[in-house]
Formats: structure tokens, C-alpha cells, sequence
């Protein structure tokens, strides 16, 4: 559960950045954040915002989804 705290208020940072245009910011925080939370959907979704082409915006929510669609499988 801290982990998700934290995962909410550096996605928060990260929105904050973007809305004040500091996208480069934004975006490496997102990046590093792909890599320290590899399971949030959120990350991927975030990342897909500020992706620089149609492909790359297609790879994140793909990632997204994928994630999502693995979390609703019953364990």
C-alpha cells in the first residue's frame, strides 16, 4: 500500500510538471517511474500522454491495458 501512495504522489508531480509545461521533466519522472512500478497501469497511461510519436503512444496504453487486463484474472 506505500508503494501506491507513492507511485499517487509522484504521478501527481508528474501532472503538475506537465500542466506547467516542464514536459521534459515530466517525462523523465514518468520514464524512471516505468522502471520503479513496471506494474501500474497509471504509469503507462501517464507516459502515453507525452509520447513524442502515434507508435510510442501505442506501445504505452498497450503496456496499460495489458496490465489491466492481467489485475482482473482471479488469482
Amino acid at each position: 500500500m506505500a508503494a501506491n501512495a507513492e507511485c499517487q504522489a509522484l504521478l501527481r508531480t508528474a501532472n503538475r510538471l506537465f500542466r506547467f509545461e516542464d514536459h521534459q521533466r515530466a517525462r523523465v519522472l514518468l520514464e524512471i517511474m516505468s522502471d520503479v512500478y513496471p506494474d501500474e497501469p497509471q504509469v503507462w497511461a501517464a507516459l502515453a500522454t507525452m509520447a513524442n510519436d502515434d507508435a510510442e503512444m501505442t506501445q504505452f496504453l498497450a503496456r496499460a491495458s495489458h496490465i489491466n487486463h492481467l489485475s482482473a484474472i482471479p488469482t
